[in-house]
């Protein structure tokens, strides 16, 4: 970009700033999981940024406004289908000046900040903030939405995620971005911008090598796989299921309807009987108690008829309470493992739900050190990682991701499993009630997908692989990092503004 089209930026209206900073939030969305195009989120955001690079900073939020809003209704347009419908349209707009205040922050700290902190700024505030965000209480468990979001479905940008989590990938999209707009702001002769040419070079340098990295680090699937069934049985949704009784809460409250939901599993799982699968795995639909004879003796019959293991969701009496539970029956028909679900949520603990104990138990297969957990347990980071830490290879999960089958949900939600197993380095495999099913292997590469809202049995490929991860081993350290980072960045910013330079 020429120094005479910066300032034709420089001049830009504000009607046409407003128009560009759209643009970044709808290529921003369209990079995202159910739009699924990649590689628009390493540029997103550059029209955006531009603007305001050049734009006075009163004006920036209600510049950045639009970007938000626009990023919001495409990524959370499912909030009025889980919420009140007048909260979950609050909450969109809510969130989106929340995005559009982000920006505005790392912006601010841009024009506070020297040489290379200024490359940092809005890089640090975003992954900061996004973690803390995250994994604060309430909150966490529904806002599924980050920028690493955007290369689920890269597997070359996922390896980072062995080593950083989430974070690390955040950081590096956006410090992409933004070297992006340093390039071509210095190239243009911005006067004022103190970051030099080889410096926003060597961030773009920066963030090559690592993709290149991670794509050379993913290695062929070995010879010794085994293979996983997943059912999207969509229960749920079947008139003549739920005919038969109803969903107590969460789970069967008759014994028709849990014959009902278990012969229908039945059928799909027997449908994939000819192709010989090591592990099936049902949905989260709690059809029996774990302790009722009638009902575990089916299961355990169609496990040793089928030869695999089979994964159901069940209800756990036990004396800690009563607990929504994967358990695993082995192809000798006996039970080989059960793990109630931790990360319960709001309606299954009115329902008479407790959250089940942090002891992360593994059990033992042929094809591996096996983890067992329950569909929101996934949106929690240290849930797959202390399994990981404590032996497992292999994680089998059931999902209910049900709601009143909104077809912009199941992406986000399938998106945290894929990012479980490329940090933990972790086989999984994830039955649902509506989709997405997957399969995926330890480097996030998914072997087999589900539709959404459509019945059926998918099988895939996976497999194993020896030792802990950094991020497995150490944890969240990227993202306290970059809290602590942020805390250092406004405190510089701060010092500037009161200590004259």
């Amino acid at each position: 970009m020429s120094g005479n089209a910066i300032t034709k930026l420089v001049r830009l209206p504000i009607l046409a700033k407003l128009l560009l900073s759209t643009l970044s939030g709808i290529l921003l969305t369209a990079s995202m999981p159910g739009f699924d195009i990649p590689f628009l989120g390493w540029i997103a955001l550059v029209p955006l940024l531009l603007v305001l690079a050049v734009s006075p900073t009163k004006q920036h939020f209600a510049i950045a406004l639009p970007f938000g809003v626009i990023l919001s209704i495409g990524v959370h347009n499912w909030y009025p289908d889980i919420f009140p419908p007048i909260l979950g349209y609050f909450l969109i707009l809510a969130v989106g000046s929340f995005y559009a205040g982000i920006i505005q922050l790392g912006v601010w700290l841009e024009t506070r900040l020297p040489g290379v902190f200024k490359l940092l700024a809005l890089p640090v505030a975003w992954s900061a903030i996004e973690f803390v965000k995250f994994i604060a209480p309430v909150v966490d468990d529904w806002w599924f939405v980050l920028l690493a979001k955007s290369a689920w479905r890269f597997p070359p940008a996922l390896q980072v995620l062995s080593v950083t989590g989430f974070p690390g990938l955040s950081f590096l999209i956006m410090l992409a971005n933004v070297a992006i707009v340093f390039f071509v702001l210095k190239v243009g002769k911005l006067e004022g911008l103190r970051v030099s040419l080889r410096t926003s070079l060597a961030a773009l340098a920066f963030v090559v090598v690592v993709l290149s990295w991670g794509a050379f680090s993913i290695p062929k699937p070995p010879d010794d796989t085994f293979t996983i069934a997943a059912l999207t049985d969509l229960v749920n949704q079947a008139p003549d299921i739920l005919a038969t009784g109803e969903f107590d809460g969460t789970k069967a409250n008759s014994p028709e309807i849990s014959q009902a939901i278990f012969d229908l599993d039945a059928v799909l799982t027997r449908s994939v009987a000819d192709q010989h699968p090591d592990f099936v795995v049902w949905s989260e639909n709690e059809f029996a108690d774990a302790d009722d004879a009638y009902f575990m003796d089916q299961l355990k019959g169609l496990a040793t008829e089928m030869g695999s293991y089979i994964v159901a969701d069940v209800v756990w009496n036990a004396p800690s309470g009563m607990h929504d539970t994967a358990l695993m029956v082995s192809p000798a028909g006996v039970e080989s493992g059960r793990r109630a679900k931790i990360n319960t949520t709001s309606g299954e603990e009115a329902a008479g739900f407790v959250p089940g104990p942090r002891d992360y138990p593994v059990f033992t297969s042929p094809y591996g050190e096996v983890g067992l957990a329950v569909c929101w347990d996934r949106h929690r980071l240290e849930i797959t990682r202390e399994l990981a830490r404590n032996g497992a290879e292999i994680v089998l999960m059931t999902v209910d991701d049900d709601f009143d089958a909104n077809p912009n949900f199941p992406p986000f939600h399938a998106s945290d499993g894929v990012f479980r197993a490329a940090e933990n380095r972790v086989a999984m495999g994830l039955g649902t009630t509506s989709g997405i099913s997957l399969v995926i292997d330890p480097y996030g590469r998914i072997t087999a997908e589900g539709e959404i809202n459509q019945r059926g049995v998918i099988l895939g490929e996976t497999y194993t692989v020896e030792g802990e991860t950094m991020y497995t081993h150490f944890g969240d350290w990227f993202g306290w990092l970059m809290v602590a980072g942020l805390i250092v960045l406004l405190s510089l910013a701060l010092l500037s503004h009161i200590i004259p330079t």
